[in-house]
């Protein structure tokens, strides 16, 4: 008697449980349920007091690339291999960062050095190819300049590259307006160049000479980002508005085809500019705000010290 009343006490038990977690079950699903009403019968009062959107402006960019192979190279895509990856990701890096643009994407060259039959067919049709048949190849980076100038009422902004340059980022427009709203017409805004080696970036610009100095005299600060001026603001690619085209202009540009540092093809895509605007690179306190990779790896090897503050790894090795 006493073992069938526990029995029956047990079964009363289960059955509460049993009663109540069938309660909270049916409250969750029940709960679930009402909320996808609840939001399917806000859904057209959402579309009905939906603000509309605005449609947002698009640039006009021009962009020219600077591009120059060996013979050979032209001829041969087995022998042009790394020049045809090199070239085929700067244009990706192009059309994706600016895919928010009305882009014009010009590859300068000269006749038989150059390896465009070799791209990639979309890229190809999204790209205008202008040879220089009497150019000195070191100087093309001139003659490009000659050609953004002369391209002064057509487009807003201006873009010189080199064809081992890979910018990613969908911002970086962006970021030089910001930057030009806070400073003068005569300031230019460079990213930081860097590569990557054995899983190591390397800011190669700043690691190549054994000190850097930063020019505190003239360093900005916008909305907690610093920039400043050093001692090599090379970065293979400059942006420049319509206003400091306009800006360049008029300055009569005496230091066309002047080797003003390192060589001509440097002085083409950095130095030269010095002639008329200030150069500042985002400061070492935030190196990555604005930067574009160098698609090699040559500078790093020359300067392999992992001890250099613009040497970062985000991995710490394991010791053994």
């Amino acid at each position: 008697m006493i073992t069938q009343q526990r029995n029956i006490k047990r079964e009363i038990v289960h059955f509460i449980f049993f009663t109540f977690a069938l309660a909270a079950n049916f409250s969750k699903s029940f709960e679930r349920k009402l909320k996808l009403m609840l939001f399917y019968q806000r859904r057209p009062l959402i579309s009905l007091l939906a603000e509309p959107i605005a449609e947002p402006t698009q640039p006009n960019i021009l962009v020219n690339i600077s591009h120059i192979t060996s013979t050979e190279e032209s001829k041969n895509p087995e022998k042009a291999t790394h020049k045809i990856e090199k070239l085929k990701q700067t244009i990706d890096g192009l059309l994706a960062s600016f895919a928010h643009c009305n882009l014009t994407i010009v590859v300068s060259s000269l006749p038989d050095r150059n390896i465009v039959q070799y791209l990639p067919s979309y890229q190809q049709q999204r790209i205008h190819l202008k040879l220089e048949p009497n150019c000195d190849p070191l100087y093309l980076g001139f003659r490009i300049q000659d050609d953004l100038i002369n391209c002064v009422d057509q487009f807003d902004w201006f873009v010189f590259i080199e064809d081992d340059i890979v910018l990613n980022d969908s911002c970086f427009l962006d970021k030089v307006i910001a930057f030009n709203q806070h400073a003068t017409s005569q300031d230019v805004l460079l990213p930081n160049r860097y590569e990557i080696l054995e899983g190591t970036k390397r800011y190669i610009d700043l690691t190549i000479d054994s000190e850097i100095a930063w020019n505190r005299l003239s360093a900005l600060e916008m909305a907690g980002i610093k920039f400043a001026e050093c001692t090599n603001p090379h970065s293979g690619i400059y942006c420049l508005s319509q206003e400091q085209i306009q800006l360049w202009m008029k300055s009569k540009r005496i230091w066309r085809n002047q080797i003003i540092m390192v060589g001509p093809l440097e002085s083409a895509a950095t130095f030269c500019l010095l002639e008329c605007f200030n150069l500042y690179k985002p400061h070492p306190k935030n190196l990555y705000y604005l930067e574009v990779q160098h698609y090699d790896t040559k500078y790093s090897k020359l300067c392999p010290e992992p001890d250099s503050p613009y040497t970062l790894m985000p991995v710490k090795a394991h010791e053994s």
